[in-house]
C-alpha cells in the first residue's frame, strides 16, 4: 500500500511539475512573435534606407550627367582639364557605388517579404 501510494505522490509531482513549467509551444509562439517584430523593424529600416539612398542616387546621377556633358563638350573642344576628369571619374564612382547600395536594400526587402510570407 505505501508503494502505491508512493507512485501516485511521485507521479502527481512529476505532474504538477510539467504542467506548471511554460509548454515548448507557449516558447516557440514567443519566438515566432518576436521573429515577426525582428522582420518588421527590419523591413521599415531597410525601406527608410533605400528612401535616403534613392534620392540621393536620383541626385547624383542628375549631377554626374550634367558634369558629363560639360566634360564631353571641353573634351570635344579639347580644353577639358585634368581635374574635370577626375571630378567625373569620382562622380560616377559615387553613382556606381549608391547604386550598388540601392540594388542591395532593394534585395534585402524582398528577402525579408520572402521570409515574412513563410511565418
Amino acid at each position: 500500500m505505501k508503494r502505491v501510494f508512493l507512485g501516485i505522490a511521485l507521479i502527481s509531482a512529476m505532474l504538477l511539475t510539467t504542467a506548471c513549467r511554460p509548454s515548448h509551444k507557449d516558447e516557440i509562439e514567443q519566438r515566432k512573435e518576436a521573429l515577426k517584430h525582428k522582420q518588421d523593424s527590419s523591413l521599415l529600416a531597410a525601406q527608410q534606407e533605400l528612401a535616403i539612398v534613392d534620392s540621393t542616387l536620383e541626385a547624383v546621377k542628375a549631377e554626374y550627367e550634367s558634369k558629363k556633358a560639360e566634360v564631353e563638350a571641353h573634351k570635344a573642344a579639347l580644353k577639358a582639364t585634368e581635374q574635370e576628369l577626375t571630378d567625373l571619374t569620382l562622380l560616377r564612382m559615387k553613382r556606381d557605388s549608391l547604386q550598388v547600395q540601392w540594388d542591395l536594400l532593394g534585395a534585402k526587402i524582398k528577402y525579408i517579404r520572402v521570409k515574412m510570407k513563410e511565418l
